[in-house]
């Protein structure tokens, strides 16, 4: 395949890379001093495109691979709050696009992992839940996109928990709050981890990334994926496809 990149920082380039391995060739990058009109003709040459850019630039890019008719792998966080005008964008041009959180394969099980944990520890009164979440001190968003994710699959499961709690509780929180924490330091690249808790004891689920690769890795079958489809999908929707 030909990949274009909205995008060319640590991810972009590791995106390349795994492309690379992939015997795929990216053909068009348009990084944060780029004007997409003049790389236009070649993201039209592209089979798929994936963005790893900046939140705010993720409406424009998926109008963009839109009115060129190519499908798109949205891995840039902290842009949920356009996800409803960005599905309109997508249906309406008849692409596909496919998006997540994280598009580790391994943080996608790890979830459906959580999913499953949450709908069992969930059947009894005894047994709290929280969520932490460690990164590098660089990242932008805090909570991470992923810890939101991890938090929505709890609350879909464990009954006692309707609402998420992120940051620092003032004073004593309530039952029905899921506390979702962070800490940022250093160059940790991902650690995501979920407490079952008990008076009698602990149950810890962690997951953690060892670097990019595995989120270029899962982006780059998204993309191999989303080449002739429709659509507006969840990664976690193409991987139980590819699971079968």
């Amino acid at each position: 395949m030909n990949i274009g990149l909205f995008g060319y920082g640590k991810m972009g380039k590791e995106i390349e890379t795994v492309a690379n391995q992939r015997r795929h060739v990216v053909s068009a990058i348009a990084d944060v001093d780029t004007k997409i009109a003049d790389v236009k003709g070649a993201f039209q040459n592209c089979d798929a495109i994936i963005d790893f850019s900046v939140a705010d630039a993720v409406t424009d890019h998926a109008r963009f691979a839109g009115a060129i008719g190519k499908p798109l792998v949205i891995g840039t966080t902290g842009w949920q709050k356009n996800v409803d005008e960005v599905r309109r964008i997508v249906n309406d041009s008849g692409i596909a696009a496919v998006v997540a959180s994280n598009f580790s394969l391994g943080v996608n099980l790890f979830i459906s992992t959580v999913e499953k944990a949450a709908k069992l520890f969930g059947q009894f009164d005894e047994f709290d839940c929280a969520v932490l979440e460690q990164h590098h001190n660089q990242k932008a968003d805090a909570p991470s996109g992923t810890a939101l994710t991890v938090g929505d699959a709890i609350l879909r499961n464990f009954p006692k928990k309707k609402k998420l709690l992120t940051g620092v509780p003032d004073g004593k929180i309530s039952g029905e709050a899921l506390q979702v924490n962070s800490i940022r330091v250093g160059n940790e690249y991902g650690t995501h981890s979920v407490f079952f808790d008990s008076e009698n004891d602990r149950i810890e689920l962690t997951h953690i990334s060892r670097g990019r690769r595995g989120f270029a890795l899962g982006a780059v079958i998204a993309a191999e994926w989303a080449v002739g489809k429709k659509g507006f999908f969840q990664f976690s929707e193409v991987l139980s496809q590819l699971r079968t």
